[in-house]
């Protein structure tokens, strides 16, 4: 369960949206919002005024802050504010190395950008933040329609970052439905029985017993909490598997690892990258311990 949330706003509609994610989803943590004036920016003054478009972003910035603080004031929460100056993603960060151990933030700022695809400093965050983060690519009016948390998928792997995401899921939305979920990555696209006596059926049962070897232990985590789970598999590639079920079965959220088995350091995994660069839905990518095998 996060203890302390940022929450990087500038005013769009997907950093309010994760803000209402923050008040509904944490209700026991401490926020902070944070505000970064980006100098490289205009910052000459207008014709006739000796106000520059530096203090306008100020002026600016400490509006939206203000708005952010009565907008979690009117929903019973306390929320400190922050404005800095420097390289949006840099600054982000740089306030995250401290007691801060979860970001929330919209999937794109101020920008034409309209679909669920990362803007440039979402993405800049969610590869290099030091830790969990959550993305939220819908608008404020769909995250205040959801009941958070839902439904909640949870895509397993047998890394040690999958456990993570689990136990984070289980712990953070213990009111919540949890599906754990294996994508079986058969190397064919035809119907099982189009494969039966050949060697192409081993490999699907092969990985269906490990599929089952996964949920056995996912199951002994949930129980360990005293909760239950759902498990689902289908037979795609991870990241399209993931989006589609996810898509298909009206779930909530994604929670998953920031990578998986294939990754040792901290980095994010391909098909987390890819998970958190298409979904419609807000996904939150958990960090596991680096050095477990």
């Amino acid at each position: 369960m996060p203890r302390h949330v940022l929450v990087p706003i500038d005013g769009s509609d997907h950093a309010i949206a994760g803000l209402e994610y923050c008040v509904a989803s944490f209700p026991d943590a401490a926020l902070t919002a944070l505000y970064v004036v980006d100098p490289a920016h205009d910052n000459e003054a207008t014709a006739g005024s000796d106000t520059t478009s530096r203090d306008r972003a100020e002026q600016r910035g400490d509006q939206i802050l203000e708005r952010a603080a009565r907008r979690a004031a009117d929903r019973g929460r306390e929320i400190e504010t922050i404005r800095k100056t420097g390289t949006p993603h840099t600054e982000i960060l740089s306030v995250a190395t401290g007691d801060v151990d979860h970001i929330v933030l919209g999937s794109h700022g101020e920008s034409p950008i309209t679909s669920p695809f990362l803007g440039h400093v979402s993405e800049a965050v969610v590869r290099r933040a030091p830790v969990s983060t959550t993305i939220v690519p819908e608008p404020t009016a769909a995250v205040r329609d959801r009941d958070l948390p839902g439904d909640v998928l949870i895509p397993i792997d047998g890394s040690a970052q999958a456990d993570a995401a689990l136990a984070y899921a289980l712990e953070a939305f213990p009111d919540g439905s949890h599906t754990v979920f294996h994508a079986l990555s058969l190397p064919f696209d035809r119907p099982r029985s189009a494969v039966e006596g050949t060697y192409l059926e081993a490999i699907a049962a092969d990985r269906e017993e490990r599929a089952a070897e996964l949920f056995e232990s996912a199951t002994t985590i949930a129980d360990e909490r005293g909760l239950t789970i759902e498990t689902e598999t289908a037979d795609g590639a991870p990241a399209q598997a993931i989006l589609e079920y996810a898509t298909e079965n009206g779930c909530d959220q994604i929670v998953m690892g920031s990578h998986g088995r294939s990754l040792k350091a901290r980095l994010l995994g391909s098909v987390a990258e890819r998970v958190a660069r298409r979904s419609s839905l807000t996904v939150t990518l958990v960090q596991g311990d680096p050095t477990a095998t």
